[in-house]
């Protein structure tokens, strides 16, 4: 997916700056990801909710939310897909979460689908865009001008400038780990192998070689440490798991299939 420019933010001073003046509040980032999230159904090729990878994806993502308890956060989640050969999942602030089929395609299991939407689903709970905002922010300043902003009454932000920027920002690797670590802790709350986690570095990595790398999980560490990192984390949980479950649209599946009566699909 292409980045879309810059971000602007205008500041209008007023009340008392809290210590973080420059974090979108909650209500902010819905509003943000719900504004870009529309960007992207009105510019890309978004698949319908009859297709039965995006309802797939929605059970998934159903099953991963009801391990955690988000009633008094005003997230706003989504599921959807983008016809698109590009390698990537992303989520914007607020809830919106997006799959490209390049990314499902290389996919053989649900459980390394569900490894991504729990990842995704802790950088909106944690707020990982906002606060990576406020930090970008305050370096662009620089020191002189936030002490001016201390002795104000309190900042807004310009949130239509803020939209058509919202995916520039990348995520530190702090947040990349933890939304390996949380992600993991959450698959596994819903019921699924958490091996899907690891063989999807497997997948990021051998979609890397040879060209671009996948742009998923942005700023995301070396895929040969999280593999291990990973691979540490299970074996140190000393539990059994649940055998994966093939995707229903596996096309390794079909082709066995086709081999095995001879037809000419």
């Amino acid at each position: 997916m292409k980045r879309v420019t810059t971000v602007a933010l205008s500041l209008a001073l007023a009340g008392t700056v809290a210590a973080d003046a420059f974090k979108p509040s909650k209500a902010d980032q819905v509003k943000l990801g719900k504004q870009a999230a529309q960007q992207v159904r009105q510019k890309y090729k978004v698949l319908p909710a009859s297709d039965a990878r995006v309802k797939l994806l929605r059970s998934v993502g159903a099953k991963i939310l009801a391990t955690v308890d988000d009633r008094k956060e005003p997230w706003e989640y989504s599921f959807d897909v983008i016809d698109s050969k590009e390698v990537n999942a992303f989520a914007f602030p607020g809830g919106p979460v997006f799959f490209f089929t390049g990314l499902l395609n290389r996919m053989k299991t649900e459980d390394q689908l569900a490894a991504v939407v729990a990842h995704e689903l802790v950088h909106v709970r944690r707020e990982h865009w906002a606060y990576q905002y406020a930090d970008s922010q305050k370096r662009q300043l620089g020191l002189t001008l936030i002490l001016i902003l201390a002795r104000a009454n309190r900042t807004t932000a310009d949130l239509a400038g803020l939209v058509d920027g919202l995916v520039d920002l990348k995520y530190s690797r702090g947040h990349e780990t933890q939304s390996d670590d949380q992600g993991m802790d959450m698959m596994i709350s819903a019921g699924y192998n958490p091996r899907g986690m690891v063989e999807i570095f497997q997948i990021l990595k051998d979609a890397a070689k040879g060209g671009k790398p996948p742009e998923i999980l942005s700023s995301h560490p070396d895929d040969n440490n999280r593999i291990k990192r990973m691979e540490d984390r299970i074996k140190k949980t000393g539990k059994t798991f649940p055998p994966q479950r093939p995707l229903p649209w596996d096309t390794s599946a079909y082709s066995t299939l086709r081999a095995g009566l001879r037809w000419n699909w």
